[in-house]
């Protein structure tokens, strides 16, 4: 779950550049190669996810060096993220995808090349990972940037083109673990590696020959806000992005509170049936890949605040239900359905922060809003260990269903009062 966020009192501003598209309209060839481009190497990194603590174990036997290797992943976005907004300021937002995936290409190509000669140890591998990272802090911010410029400035355009990257997003996490489980026994887990570091090549010729050169900005460091911070300043000087903020940190704490609960919920109430737990956990990625193609059919034909608000309502509701005794496949529906309620949400809300954003203020505001919620993340995982170790399985469901309850209400009364004072519908 990420936000919306408008600037109120002004009127909508077009990005600078953005054509001038009817709400609704079909993407062009431009936007077409970016959401191309963003399912392939995110179904790579998908399969990657697997296949590289897979080669850890395979080689090592360590579950705690393969922990490493994850945390070497998401530590850049800790240290980095907030310069991500400076370097697609600079670059602009084509630039910087296109960079970003030709740079990572070879580096990937690094660790299945030297796995192969012998010489792939823990800190080598390391050292991989962490500049995998760094090359990914400004990506998918730089993806929205440049949607939203290919597209109208209208809301519901917006809304469209954030559910297709969502969909991109939760389509690759659902798919792409399963398929690489399927290959690794057949091709091996190198050659797994192999085709991620082709997606990355794939994705930045795809994206330099069919994007025109000019979209997604052409940098420089005279265009939009100055400073690391700058998005973070806008986020927090506004009273709507503040709220919304808010509830993006909220969100992330009860999304990864929920993905450590599931297993234990079904080890704990089902007596350790592993299919239980597969399911609860199958539920969440197939919830959210369903609800972003619904997303991007309604995003066109309802009202970005009144489709927000229901789905919000719909993200908290059936989670209460987590606490009540149920079969596998009532618990299984409950957390399908809050999942697939979320990219619903998501989508009108991005769609409202893009086309409300003053011109140039997009690189640096969507990422501080990609990065704070990835910071949420392993605040998320902490709280909810300690809570099922010391409380137990009903009091970290207590607080699921507690948290997705405040940040969705914090979220309605604040686009109710939006709507009220800059009339939105």
């Amino acid at each position: 779950m990420t936000i919306a966020a408008t600037q109120p009192g002004t009127a909508p501003v077009p990005p600078a550049g953005a054509p001038k598209g009817a709400p609704g309209g079909r993407p062009d060839r431009a936007l077409t190669a970016v959401y191309v481009a963003g399912a392939v190497t995110a179904l790579g990194t998908q399969m990657t996810m697997l296949a590289l603590p897979w080669l850890v174990l395979e080689t090592t036997g360590s579950a705690t060096r393969a922990g490493l290797v994850f945390a070497g992943q998401v530590l850049p976005m800790a240290l980095l993220g907030f310069a991500g907004g400076e370097v697609i300021q600079r670059l602009g937002a084509r630039r910087t995808m296109v960079i970003s995936d030709l740079a990572r290409a070879p580096v990937v190509a690094l660790i299945p090349l030297l796995q192969h000669l012998g010489a792939l140890d823990l800190a080598v591998l390391m050292a991989i990972v962490v500049t995998l990272g760094a090359l990914a802090v400004p990506y998918h911010a730089a993806q929205r940037v440049l949607a939203m410029e290919l597209l109208s400035p209208h809301a519901r355009s917006l809304a469209r083109a954030n559910s297709a990257l969502a969909g991109v997003t939760n389509g690759s996490a659902f798919v792409g673990p399963a398929l690489a489980g399927a290959l690794i026994p057949l091709v091996g887990t190198t050659s797994v590696i192999w085709l991620d570091a082709a997606s990355f090549a794939f994705s930045g010729l795809l994206l330099l020959r069919r994007v025109p050169a000019g979209s997604g900005g052409s940098g420089g460091a005279a265009t939009g806000p100055r400073g690391l911070w700058a998005g973070v300043r806008h986020l927090c000087g506004d009273w709507f992005l503040s709220r919304a903020m808010l509830s993006t940190v909220v969100f992330g704490l009860m999304l990864r509170t929920q993905m450590i609960t599931m297993p234990v919920l079904a080890f704990t109430r089902f007596e350790g049936n592993a299919r239980a737990g597969g399911l609860l956990v199958a539920a969440y990625g197939a919830g959210g890949l369903v609800g972003s193609v619904a997303a991007y059919v309604l995003a066109a034909r309802v009202a970005p605040v009144r489709l927000a608000c229901t789905a919000l309502v719909c993200v908290a509701l059936p989670l209460w239900t987590l606490l009540v005794p149920m079969p596998v496949s009532a618990l299984v529906v409950a957390v399908g359905l809050s999942s697939a309620a979320a990219p619903l949400a998501n989508a009108p809300l991005m769609g409202l922060l893009s086309a409300r954003l003053p011109d140039g203020f997009g690189p640096k505001v969507l990422q501080a809003v990609v990065t704070i919620s990835t910071l949420a993340g392993p605040a998320g995982f902490l709280a909810a260990g300690a809570v099922l170790d010391r409380a137990g399985v009903a009091a970290a469901l207590w607080g699921v269903a507690a948290l997705a309850t405040f940040a969705s209400g914090n979220l309605i009364l604040a686009l109710r009062r939006l709507r009220a004072t800059e009339d939105l519908n």
